[in-house]
Formats: structure tokens, C-alpha cells, sequence
């Protein structure tokens, strides 16, 4: 798919490629762009579920298996990396790197069996990057705004001022330790499933409410002067639910706006579907159908304390966003 890369400085010389692998708790991902003086434009790009904290909440590891597929995806990427020629790139790691154990002996690995060097980012620079990935989609009307990443292992929330022209400047930021992963594994193990992830969304409130006070979010939310944006997979997917879409398109989905109202009835389908409806469908699928739920109960919370019409939908996130930082240099 080719796609343009929005940016806000001009390139000059030929073309180069660049090119971003996140690695993440749940998803790998590689995005290849060529840059010239006209433009940037996508020239090849890959995704695979890993689920690289299978074991992660209940031992505190990434598995062998799991360490395995994530070897064979990222062969995958090196292949792609030469086939291109690419000449600057920055491959990072995110939460199941940054907590668990056997870390260093898992990056020895991969280094080892595909050439890969993986940097492991702060929650700090995975919550900008983040952002610059999905700042084009920010409406500058509005001075503030609140944007959230519901990742494999952990969920960052920033709040944020917008200048025209400008990338947004993070105020104050938050990370929780809460992933789709991580509530995942340890709903295997709770008698009730429902209960559990209740207890989920009221413990992300409760953690909202604390940002709310701690960067004086209320009084721009009385005055309705904040947007709010989510790139996670979870809103992704809540979007392509109510569009019904027979398989997942994120030309569709990305910017797309959710009403309060749309909100609320996607989520109550997703609730009222069995473990096999979510399973079969084509948005969700086998290696996702586990962790929608989990992912719905955290965004819940934050839309509890943030209940902003519309919730903006990105389907962009820290590789896009390294892409921008790479062609600014």
C-alpha cells in the first residue's frame, strides 16, 4: 500500500529510503518510505501478531515460543531491509522488552539469527512517538487535546497543546501497566470474566482521574476546548466493528470519528458476542479474539473520566512516528 507520510520540513538531493520496526507486546511492524525532495510515499511495509507477552503477566518472561516467532518475523524484516537498500532506519522495542527478565538474552538472539539491533524505549519516547505518528490528524481548532495508546503491556496517555505548524508539546503524560496482553493472561485465570475486567476499567478511572488533577485537565474539559485521539488497536477495531467492514481496511478506519453514541453501541455488541463470534470475525480474528475485551475495558476507563464526542480513530502509531523524526534529520 502507498500512502503518503505527513512532515513538516522539505527534502532535498535524491531519493533515500528509511525505513521503522517497532516491536511491540503484541504486533511487529515495518514501514519502508522513500523520501526525495518531492515527498515521502510508502514503498513496502509488514505486520505480524506476536504476542510477545504470552507469558509476560503470569512468569515474567518472554517465552521460547514466543521468542521464536518474533526471530522468524524479524527475518522477515531484515529481508525486506536489504531487498529496499535501506540507508537509515531505527528499530525499537516497547513494553515486553522494557519489564521483562530475560531481556538482554532475547535481543542477544535476535541480533544473533537476523542482524537487528533493537533499542528499548521509555514509555516517555514510545508516548511521543506515538503522537508524531498521528499529529496530522489533530484538529488545530482546538488548543488541547488528550491522546492514549493501548498497547500489548502498558498504556500511555498524553495530554497535549496544539500550535499551528508545530508537532503537539506533551504537558504531562502517564503510562499505566496495563496492556491487551497483560489483562489477557491474567483473565485466563479469574472465575469471572466479566467482573474482572469491570475492576480493570474502574482501576484505569481512578488512574485518569489522578492525571486529570495532577495536569489540571478539568477546567479546558468544562470549557469542551479538548479533542481526544486513541491509535491503539482497540479503537481501531471498534471502528471497523461498527462499519462492518468484511475485512479490516485501514484506509477506512484511519481518522475516522466516533459519536459518544457509536461508542457505546459497538462496545455493547462486542460484550454480547461469544468468545467464537469474536473469534470469527474478520476484524477481530484468532489472534486477537482473546485481547479485544481487555483492550475495550481500559479504553473504558478513560473514556469514563474523558467522555469527549468525537473520539478521533488513528490507525498510525510509533513506527509512523519514527518515519517523521527520521525525515526531519
Amino acid at each position: 500500500m502507498v500512502e503518503t507520510i505527513s512532515h513538516h520540513n522539505e527534502h532535498t538531493g535524491p531519493v533515500e529510503t528509511i525505513a521503522a520496526i517497532d516491536l511491540g507486546t503484541t504486533t511487529c511492524r515495518l514501514l519502508i518510505a522513500e523520501v526525495s525532495s518531492k515527498g515521502s510515499h510508502i514503498v513496502d511495509s509488514y505486520v505480524r501478531v506476536l504476542r510477545l507477552g504470552d507469558e509476560l503477566a503470569t512468569k515474567g518472561h518472554i517465552s521460547k515460543e514466543a521468542s521464536l516467532r518474533a526471530i522468524s518475523a524479524l527475518k522477515v524484516c531484515s529481508e525486506k531491509l536489504s531487498m529496499h537498500k535501506v540507508s537509515r532506519m531505527r528499530c525499537v522495542a516497547t513494553a515486553a522488552c522494557r519489564t521483562a527478565s530475560n531481556r538482554d538474552e532475547f535481543l542477544e538472539a535476535i541480533r544473533k539469527n537476523t542482524g537487528l539491533e533493537l533499542e528499548v524505549i521509555s514509555s516517555a519516547e514510545e508516548a511521543r512517538l506515538a503522537i508524531v505518528g498521528c499529529s496530522d490528524l489533530l484538529d488545530m481548532s482546538t488548543r488541547y487535546a488528550i491522546a492514549f495508546d493501548i498497547g500489548g503491556g502498558s498504556t500511555e496517555v498524553m495530554w497535549m497543546e496544539l500550535f499551528p505548524g508545530k508537532l503537539p508539546e506533551i504537558i504531562q503524560w502517564t503510562s499505566l501497566p496495563l496492556g491487551v496482553v497483560t489483562v489477557a493472561e491474567t483473565l485466563r485465570n479469574e472465575p469471572s470474566p466479566k467482573d474482572f475486567l469491570m475492576k480493570v476499567r474502574k482501576a484505569v478511572a481512578l488512574e485518569m482521574k489522578s492525571f486529570c488533577d495532577k495536569a489540571f485537565i478539568y477546567p479546558q474539559l468544562r470549557k469542551q476546548n479538548i479533542q481526544l485521539i486513541g491509535t491503539s488497536g482497540t479503537v481501531t477495531t471498534l471502528a471497523a466493528l461498527y462499519m462492518n467492514l468484511d475485512r479490516y481496511d485501514r484506509t477506512l478506519v484511519n481518522g475516522l470519528k466516533l459519536t459518544p453514541e457509536i461508542v457505546k453501541q459497538t462496545i455493547s455488541t462486542l460484550y454480547g458476542m461469544t468468545s467464537n463470534e469474536r473469534l470469527l470475525h474478520p476484524c477481530i480474528g484468532p489472534l486477537r479474539a482473546d485481547l479485544v475485551m481487555g483492550g475495550v475495558a481500559i479504553f473504558e476507563g478513560i473514556y469514563d473520566v474523558f467522555p469527549i464526542n468525537p473520539v478521533r480513530v488513528a490507525d498510525r502509531g510509533v513506527r509512523e512516528g519514527i518515519l517523521v523524526d527520521l525525515m526531519q534529520k
